[in-house]
């Protein structure tokens, strides 16, 4: 899979350099447009019906999306949480064999073009398409005025074919990010994992702490960018890089009165550096609500028996 940032403008890239930028793809392409959060059994679908109209065409297949996510600056104010970070949705790109992962840089500017210029421009001049695959809710370009029907007319007039899927369901439900937001930040685990398709996870770099879970005899690994997961505050039996069986912890800390929540991890009987290492942190089970203590040895008790119960459950 070759993955790109899309960008008509100097390459401002956010990314580091294992995203290239680019103008434009010279193959001929079927593509598919959204957010992929979290990769879920919906997305999975979508890909899948997508690779088979590909091979049909003799297509390269392109999933096209945007970073950062659209209403973190169209809404900045509204507290929102994203399943998956950038680097955890393109590791999951791959696993789906699509061809090309491309994302549009998202601007206040690039927000206000119109649905018309959208297909014309990117879909079909920049990226080669062929053949769109939309889904059951698709809404695109200014004012979200862009729908189906005008996918069909713009394609008609510039040579390239748009399919249609209607939403995919399970247990009765449309499988959505939505959803699943939902559910991992009520902290139904089981039920996320249902629609996801697998255990949810994140990987993250490890940064430098406090320092107080060492003090106490519980070192734990502080990860970068998790005040805003969608996850419920509380303690969870984590599995750390498919091998070690840990306890994290997310949420603000209320003993020692911090005002950040993140994400901190103890792995059992693990001994090493972890600062600047990524970690995958796989969600086994919701344990119990964060709570503040009356003083640090009470907190101690708690987690020993944290411990105690992962250790006996895993």
């Amino acid at each position: 899979m070759e993955t790109f940032l899309l960008t008509s403008l100097k390459c401002s890239n956010p990314f580091g350099s294992k995203l290239p930028c680019i103008e434009r793809l010279s193959e001929r392409t079927a593509i598919t447009v959204g957010n992929f959060d979290g990769f879920h059994k919906g997305h999975r679908f979508l890909v899948r019906k997508l690779g088979e109209e590909a091979k049909k065409r003799n297509l390269k297949t392109l999933l096209l999306t945007f970073f950062p996510h659209p209403l973190r600056v169209l809404s900045p104010g509204v507290r929102f949480c994203e399943i998956s970070d950038i680097y955890e949705k393109i590791i999951m790109a791959e696993e789906t064999g699509v061809d090309y992962f491309v994302f549009i840089k998202f601007t206040k500017s690039f927000s206000k073009i119109r649905a018309r210029e959208f297909l014309e421009k990117i879909i079909y001049e920049k990226l080669g398409c062929k053949y769109l695959l939309v889904g059951y809710d698709w809404r695109f370009g200014y004012g979200r005025e862009g729908e189906v029907e005008l996918a069909r007319e713009v394609g008609e007039k510039m040579g390239f074919e748009v399919g249609y899927v209607e939403p995919y369901t399970e247990n009765g439900k449309i499988v959505s990010s939505t959803l699943i937001r939902r559910l991992l930040k009520e902290g139904r685990l089981k039920e996320a994992e249902f629609f996801l398709g697998r255990r949810y996870w994140i990987e993250r770099k490890v940064i430098r702490g406090s320092g107080r879970g060492k003090n106490i005899g519980f070192p734990t690994a502080n990860l970068k960018n998790t005040s805003n997961l969608c996850l419920k505050e509380g303690v969870y039996a984590v599995r750390i890089n498919g091998t070690h069986i840990g306890v994290a912890n997310y949420g603000y800390r209320p003993t020692f009165g911090e005002k950040t929540r993140i994400l901190e991890v103890h792995l059992i009987n693990f001994e090493g550096e972890l600062k600047g290492r990524r970690l995958r942190v796989e969600f086994l089970d919701f344990i119990r609500e964060e709570k503040k203590f009356s003083d640090v040895k009470e907190l101690k008790k708690q987690i020993e028996e944290d411990i105690k119960l992962v250790k006996n459950r895993y």
